[in-house]
């Protein structure tokens, strides 16, 4: 399934060259014999900014800084061993924007990014235009964390719904993904889902409910057992019971679940991020916020098929630069 993508865009944060990222790309890139664009996007500098005359000659600044960050990428992408079909784009604007809208025009599959760890290992952060991409971006967005040890090892996180087709697509598509990256690269398979009996505290301590404690007990365990053979139903459709390890976690999804991908000390989460189903009104949901806000490792977040972004088309043209040879 990993070779479903052909058309990967990278996307450079400003002043953040990530060379781990560019490495990933390029090596997913060559593995799937797809179309790879390097983008970075340079904030626009005030009109009286943008071009001065220093002795009688116009200096166009702005177009100085972008060709400046070309070549540093185009440096960068020789020491990554690139093939010849390596496009770098430069263009000015807000970053997150500009990604979707290039996503939107050139059909795009994949957006790669690279976010610096944080600064204090327990408090993970995502910078303000990262979340937006993960919001807004059409495509499955890799967020690519440097310095983090490699364990080979590969979380899906799942919330199987038999009643909900478009969820339960989302979920077929997570598994898919996670598989088939887990034997691509060797790297073990781990599933994750996070259950609870909804109302369980209410139904234990409300003096107008009247369900003694076993009662609520019995609850939980069917409760339980539900869960588990929908997780089972779920992952007998994409891999064996000798590949996966299924970890059924009780709590709320975006406490446990960042908790079970630091126990297992995974180097990808895979997750979906949307709350609500429909077409074309998918918002990101709380939970998932929560959970990438909160996990520490590099995470391939989708979204169901339907989704519809709120950017829209560009009205004007990038800055391409030629392929790298």
């Amino acid at each position: 399934m990993m070779d479903r993508f052909k058309n990967i865009l990278v996307a450079t944060a400003p002043g953040h060259l990530d060379p781990l990222t560019l490495r990933a790309a390029v090596e997913l890139a060559d593995a799937n014999n797809a179309r790879l664009t390097v983008m970075d996007v340079v904030a626009p500098l005030p009109a009286w900014r943008k071009k001065m005359n220093v002795e009688g000659r116009v200096i166009d600044i702005e177009a100085e800084l972008l060709h400046d960050r070309e070549e540093q990428l185009r440096r960068l992408l020789d020491n990554t061993q690139s093939g010849p079909n390596v496009e770098v784009v430069e263009t000015v604007g807000e970053p997150f924007l500009e990604v979707i809208r290039r996503v939107l025009a050139e059909g795009h599959d994949l957006v790669m990014v690279g976010e610096p760890v944080a600064e204090k290992p327990d408090e993970p952060h995502l910078s303000s235009g990262v979340m937006h991409l993960l919001r807004k971006c059409p495509v499955p967005v890799w967020v690519m964390r440097s310095g983090r040890v490699n364990n080979r090892r590969v979380l899906a996180l799942v919330d199987p719904d038999p009643d909900d087709p478009i969820r339960d697509g989302l979920n077929d598509l997570i598994m898919e993904l996670a598989t088939s990256l887990a034997h691509r690269k060797g790297w073990e398979l781990h599933i994750g889902h996070a259950w609870t009996l909804a109302g369980e505290a209410t139904l234990r301590s409300s003096p107008y409910v009247g369900l003694t404690g076993a009662m609520v007990d019995v609850m939980v365990r069917d409760t339980e057992a539900i869960r588990l053979g929908q997780l089972d139903m779920l992952a007998i459709r994409h891999v064996t019971e000798t590949e996966r390890a299924i970890h059924m976690v009780a709590g709320a999804p975006g406490v446990v679940l960042p908790r079970l991908a630091d126990r297992l000390d995974v180097d990808l989460v895979v997750m979906g991020t949307v709350g609500r189903t429909g077409l074309s009104g998918l918002i990101m949901g709380n939970t998932a916020e929560t959970i990438l806000r909160s996990v520490r490792c590099s995470v391939l977040a989708v979204k169901p098929k339907g989704f519809v972004t709120p950017v829209k088309p560009a009205r004007r043209s990038h800055r391409t630069g030629k392929e790298s040879s």
